[in-house]
């Protein structure tokens, strides 16, 4: 465990892996212990960092060009900054990334310290200045197949895209960065958790039963670990 008063638990898993879910649910699990999410999402570089987007075409050309599933499409200094200082017990301002606009927002998250920090998201193992700070590594392996789906019931549903777009950028960029930078997080992690067909957006209500045993381990760590 890190030198710091807060216990980092990194979880990662490919897009639509259903990390969030699990996320979600140990943080329920872990409500009293005193637990905060920290998603990674928010650190995508605004698109001034591309150069001039005054206009739609400008903008379009930036959104065509940067490929999101790398490591690279995201601020992570500050995100690592951000983070150490939240260990530590400091009170951060957390950048919030807007999807429809593809830009940063000018609106922050504030994120208090906590006994507990899960930080989610595909790059959570990904990133080199990230690794001294975590003090538990989770990978949430998940079939490619149930991955697209959820990555498309998403994308479609809830971001108003085509289906042809959303296989697109998945064939060009997604699977191809989900290799390189996600998968081999699976080999290193502490531990790495079968999916057991949890749904994610939303859309179907979990199974407890499935839920349970996929949280089982990282409750049996963090016991033995003497943080809850």
């Amino acid at each position: 465990m890190g030198d710091t008063s807060s216990f980092l638990i990194a979880m990662t898993g490919g897009s639509g892996s259903g990390k969030s879910t699990l996320a979600d649910a140990l943080l329920s699990h872990c409500h009293d212990a005193g637990i905060v999410i920290f998603k990674e999402d928010g650190y995508y570089w605004p698109m001034s960092h591309y150069g001039p987007a005054d206009t739609d075409e400008q903008r379009q050309a930036i959104i065509e060009r940067v490929n999101y599933d790398d490591p690279i499409s995201k601020e992570t200094s500050l995100l690592a900054r951000q983070l150490a200082d939240l260990k530590a017990g400091r009170t951060i301002e957390q950048p919030i990334y807007d999807y429809d606009r593809h830009d940063r927002s000018q609106e922050t998250t504030t994120i208090s310290p906590a006994s507990i920090i899960v930080l989610e998201g595909i790059h959570a193992l990904s990133v080199p200045e990230l690794k001294p700070l975590i003090d538990l590594s989770i990978y949430v392996d998940t079939p490619d197949d149930l991955r697209l789906a959820r990555r498309l019931r998403r994308d479609v549903i809830e971001r108003g895209r085509s289906v042809e777009s959303v296989l697109s950028q998945y064939l060009g960029t997604v699977r191809a960065a989900h290799y390189l930078h996600t998968f081999p997080a699976k080999f290193e992690a502490d531990l790495v958790i079968a999916d057991e067909g949890l749904p994610a957006y939303g859309q179907v209500r979990a199974g407890e039963d499935a839920i349970a045993r996929m949280l089982a381990p990282i409750i049996d760590r963090l016991k033995t670990e003497g943080v809850i």
